[in-house]
């Protein structure tokens, strides 16, 4: 059915105040964290981008954005996470008409106000990273999947299928989740649209499935940098869909009391189970085996949790204006909850203050592990990411014949790694021989910064 004049308005209405929220305060907090790896490997050029995939985590549909976008815009935090915010306001247009479709007018605004107001994807909006693109892509196939049969929007999920797995590895999860979802009595018609679809993305990751395979096979062999997951992460990651532990609570006695009156008949709730706890118990189980389970990994099946909370919350709350208030209630609650002006704990440029106020006239500086340069040199100087930054990319602090120091003058070392057991590292042993006194202190969150002197 065709959105009412009302409907579009209150649609354009939610698109307009996401846009709004999600590009203010984007230059509070400074590059940190992924960011700086995004932001220089965007500019270098293609060749070397090119080579970068060959042992990334992410495919490189995001890198080639903020190139594109970079060309053109001013080089600053604020322009380069710009594209984040904008997909995250966008994607409140196919949650709209996705929940709206499962459920009821109602129920999509509520849907939307719980998607602008969640602290856990506004973070996204400001993060020079691929997952707001992600959730916005996965909210878009979802929609369209389930959209009136057609061969135009045949072509639509195929496009969308494409895009979302070159955005993100775990997009192929999202096309198991599509696949639950064409098993349901509703949508068994739509099989041969996600079958083909599905077909269409297959084809076009062809040249890059041999890197995606050799990636996954070095996650199952070698393991992942994260650790299998307690049973507390599952409420924890409610938690952060919820932005506070009572709300968490509130929403899934919502949840369980809606699917126990109903019995599941709604599709709007098998939909969101399907769409946001299949993942979320999946991907915890599969991490005692390859740990994979982030937050931000999750981020695909996070508007599925939205979806099935307002569908929930329509089912108990009848239809009539006394009780529109009761109906917006967890709408209330996200926004009673909601902190976008909250600065983030990471400032790499305390770490260069701090290393300038110990060495003011210029002494040997050591940055490791090599990873923590990029996010160094940022805070130096923005620019610095236009340039080569090859020489320390390759620094290795554990070589000894690198190592170079003057006893005249102190030595700097600061510690990114995020262990702060610098004592356990080879390059601390040396130092310690040839400098009887060291300060260390930590600076940002889990970084350290050392001084080594006479």
């Amino acid at each position: 059915m065709p959105l009412t004049t009302k409907e579009r308005w209150t649609l354009c209405a939610l698109v307009a105040l996401n846009v709004l929220l999600k590009c203010s305060w984007l230059g509070v907090n400074e590059l940190a964290h992924d960011e700086p790896f995004t932001v220089y490997w965007s500019q270098r050029p293609m060749a070397e981008l090119w080579s970068l995939f060959a042992t990334e985590n992410n495919p490189p549909l995001y890198f080639l954005v903020i190139k594109a976008w970079s060309a053109f815009t001013p080089f600053e935090v604020a322009w380069l996470r710009v594209p984040s915010a904008l997909c995250s306001a966008l994607t409140v247009w196919p949650l709209f008409l996705l929940t709206r479709k499962l459920a009821d007018t109602r129920a999509a605004v509520v849907a939307c106000l719980l998607f602008s107001f969640s602290n856990y994807h506004f973070g996204f909006a400001h993060e020079v990273r691929a997952y707001a693109l992600f959730a916005l892509l996965s909210t878009a196939c979802m929609t369209v999947l389930v959209s009136a049969s057609d061969e135009r929007n045949t072509a639509w999920l195929a496009l969308l299928n494409v895009l979302l797995v070159y955005t993100h590895f775990f997009g192929w999860l999202l096309l198991g989740v599509q696949l639950l979802v064409v098993h349901l009595p509703e949508f068994r018609s739509h099989r041969r649209r996600y079958f083909t679809a599905v077909g269409a993305a297959a084809v076009a990751y062809v040249p890059y499935a041999f890197i995606f395979a050799r990636r996954l096979g070095q996650s199952v062999t070698q393991g992942t940098w994260l650790s299998a997951p307690t049973p507390e992460e599952l409420y924890n990651m409610v938690w952060r869909w919820s932005n506070a532990p009572v709300l968490a609570v509130v929403f899934l006695l919502v949840i369980v009391t809606a699917s126990a009156k109903d019995r599941l008949r709604h599709v709007g709730l098998r939909i969101g189970l399907l769409w946001a706890f299949v993942p979320l118990l999946g991907m915890f189980l599969v991490s005692y085996s390859v740990p994979m389970f982030l937050d931000r990994y999750l981020v695909y099946a996070a508007p599925g949790f939205a979806v099935l909370v307002a569908s929930a919350v329509s089912l108990l709350v009848p239809k009539g204006r006394a009780t529109t208030a009761v109906m917006l209630t967890p709408a209330l609650g996200m926004l009673l909850t909601f902190v976008p002006w909250k600065e983030g704990r990471y400032e790499p440029s305390r770490v260069v203050a701090q290393a300038n106020t110990w060495c003011p006239n210029g002494c040997t500086h050591h940055v490791w592990p090599s990873w923590y340069q990029l996010t160094y040199r940022s805070a130096l100087r923005l620019d610095e990411l236009k340039e080569d930054q090859s020489p320390y990319l390759s620094y290795d602090m554990n070589r000894m014949a690198k190592l170079t120091h003057d006893t005249l003058r102190p030595t700097i070392v600061v510690d990114g790694s995020g262990f702060g057991k610098a004592a356990q590292q080879s390059w601390y042993g040396l130092l310690r021989r040839t400098y009887p006194n060291v300060d260390s202190v930590e600076t940002d969150h889990k970084v350290w910064v050392y001084r080594f002197r006479k």
